[in-house]
């Protein structure tokens, strides 16, 4: 397992994410713990924010996400799904009436397939839609590998914002 760097593991899932964008899910909890689960692999990241503006991390590669993904169990695809204009405006028009609960507007869009990043600069989008990103409440707890894996993450972010930010963080000794 070899801890890296937070921009060499985003730059690693956007490549995976556009080399096959379906079959991903990517789910965050409130303590700055990700799970990006690609289709052929997965990763976790572990983040800290520095400020409003920047936030240092480390991730893991991870091989086996099939007991993640079962645990997870989200029913979509996570992506970026270009809308039409019809459709923007029947999901806008759904959520400023208040018609949130109107799921055949939503089926619908959750049934366009993810496309890679370098297709959203086409014209004539009616609008891109992100998602669906799930959020649980702690993701350490989801089993004990993941746990320990925390602990490591944890350290290593640890090492890396003392080394990065020693006078910030020698406030925190």
């Amino acid at each position: 397992m070899e801890i890296k760097a937070l921009e060499e593991s985003f730059k690693e899932i956007l490549e995976g994410y556009n080399k096959r964008p379906k079959g991903w899910q990517f789910v965050s909890d409130p303590l700055g713990n990700i799970l990006a689960l690609g289709p052929e692999a997965g990763y976790r990241i572990k983040l800290m924010m520095i400020n409003p503006n920047e936030s240092l991390g480390v991730g893991v590669k991870i091989q086996d996400v099939e007991p993640l993904r079962k645990t997870i169990g989200a029913r979509f695809d996570s992506g970026f799904r270009p809308l039409d204009h019809d459709l923007s405006r029947a999901l806008i028009s759904a959520i400023s009436e208040k018609r949130v609960t109107d799921w055949a507007v939503f089926e619908k869009i959750l049934r366009i397939d993810p496309v890679p990043t370098y297709e959203l600069d086409k014209k004539d989008l009616g609008a891109i839609l992100g998602g669906p990103f799930l959020t649980h409440p702690d993701l350490r707890s989801i089993s004990k590998s993941q746990l320990e894996l925390d602990a490591k993450l944890s350290a290593e972010l640890d090492k890396l914002f003392r080394s990065r930010y020693p006078l910030r963080a020698g406030i925190y000794r």
